[in-house]
């Protein structure tokens, strides 16, 4: 196996793929106004479907569009709407969110949980609007400076790793030069990282150093992720997710 495979191994099982909570979640869909209403969603790096779900359970007269570049995570995801018998509202396709191919303002709200850096925040905020309906909203959690002098270490491993992370205040400035209105965001808790996300990861990497012991490539990975882990404990007040809601102009 590669390397890419044994990072994909250490988040097998995991509900979810990043930081995060049912409780964040649903605080977020809170900022959407119309969940009795008819809407079509489009759920961007939708992982295996935890937060697809949710928006479901949430918008009970909503079609939902989600799209994973990562096949075994779309599978997943169709096979759980099966068996929750909303195949027919909730739709599962494999693509890549530099390459979207739906028509032009074909959506209500465009909801990207954890995933936005992957194409940037200010890209991802410019691109993604010419899907949305006007008056549509996205919400989104991006990662973020909690303050503006956080530590050395904090500092080198960000701008190696996603140079664009940018202050609460700079992102809702990016949000409104790409033509949004801010309609609210929240900084997600600490239980987010530690109990949902970096504790079940935490075992799968306890596990994979202990099947792959002389496999430096499932080694490398295993302790790629580690390396994160434990600066977030170091230095959990430097940064965290925040959900930001934005409608379109």
């Amino acid at each position: 196996m590669t390397k890419e495979d044994y990072f994909y191994e250490a988040f097998q099982g995991m509900e979810r793929l990043g930081p995060g909570s049912r409780e964040s979640t649903e605080k977020a869909l809170a900022f959407f106004p119309r969940k009795s209403q008819p809407v079509r969603i489009l759920d961007v790096g939708c992982g295996v479907g935890t937060h697809t779900f949710l928006l479901a359970s949430h918008f009970p007269k909503a079609d939902i569009t989600a799209i994973d570049s990562h096949s075994p995570y779309i599978q997943t995801l169709n096979q759980s709407a099966a068996a929750r018998g909303i195949s027919d509202r909730v739709h599962g396709l494999e693509m890549s969110m530099f390459d979207m191919t739906f028509e032009k303002e074909s959506f209500d709200l465009i909801w990207s949980e954890g995933a936005i850096y992957i194409i940037g925040f200010e890209r991802g905020l410019k691109e993604w609007k010419r899907f949305l309906k006007p008056g549509g909203f996205q919400i989104c959690s991006e990662i973020s400076w909690l303050k503006d002098d956080p530590s050395r270490e904090s500092l080198d491993f960000w701008q190696s790793a996603y140079p664009q992370i940018g202050t609460i205040a700079e992102n809702l400035r990016r949000i409104e030069d790409a033509g949004y209105i801010s309609e609210g965001h929240f900084v997600c808790p600490v239980s987010d990282w530690t109990k949902e996300y970096y504790a079940p990861l935490q075992k799968n990497l306890d596990r994979i150093r202990n099947l792959y012991p002389d496999q430096p490539d499932a080694l490398g990975a295993a302790a790629m992720l580690q390396s994160e882990i434990d600066l977030y404990l170091r230095h959990k007040d430097d940064y965290s997710y925040v959900f930001y809601a934005m409608s379109r102009k």
